[in-house]
């Protein structure tokens, strides 16, 4: 095996690594139907037995808005008050909360754990696409996005949000079938004017 070979296989380890943390936003639909709800659940993978998150900030955008949010509600066991932010549209505004492990690690789930869940209710299919969600800093805590500890509130910081991979499921909304319809009706009515215009 070449150096180049070697050095090839070093930097696909160190990205693998880099990359093992992720903030996972999975729903329990894969498509809907006007009305549908869905449930998205929120967790964090990628840690340590001995890291813990200790704050979570963070706005929840949708890539487009075919219904509501509600707020995020925390599966923490925490000690720092969870708020559920703000809903609009589909995105959730200035979500955050986490656990306070003392200096000892007291109700805090260690590892990869469960963040929170919200959801979505399926009211506008005037147009089709898929929904899926990005996450930025909330502004809320201080903390960029989320804030994870090794061992107590007094150990160091080992991950924030630059650190951290978001992965979110796809929902697929269709269309009302009026909409296409309606686009269809439009799109011919312009081309009978144009051709009218034409003949005149």
């Amino acid at each position: 095996m070449t150096n180049r070979s070697i050095t090839a296989l070093a930097l696909a380890g160190s990205c693998f690594a880099a990359s093992a943390q992720t903030i996972n936003i999975v729903a329990d639909l894969t498509s809907v139907a006007l009305g549908d709800v869905v449930t998205w659940t929120v967790s964090v993978t990628g840690l340590t037995a001995a890291q813990f998150v200790q704050a979570y900030d963070f706005n929840l955008i949708a890539s487009f808005d075919p219904g509501f949010a509600s707020g995020f509600n925390t599966e923490l066991s925490n000690l720092i008050g969870a708020t559920p932010g703000t809903p609009s549209g589909a995105s959730v505004f200035g979500a955050s909360g986490g656990q306070s492990s003392l200096v000892d690690p007291i109700n805090a789930t260690l590892g990869d754990v469960v963040l929170g869940t919200f959801t979505t209710t399926m009211d506008d299919f005037s147009v089709g696409g898929h929904l899926s969600y990005g996450v930025e800093d909330g502004g809320v805590l201080g903390a960029p996005i989320i804030r994870v500890r090794v061992g107590s509130d007094l150990g160091p910081i080992a991950l924030e949000g630059d650190d951290f991979d978001v992965i979110s499921d796809s929902v697929l909304v269709p269309p009302a079938p009026g909409a296409g319809v309606a686009l269809g009706f439009g799109l011919a009515l312009a081309h009978r004017r144009r051709r009218s215009h034409e003949i005149t």
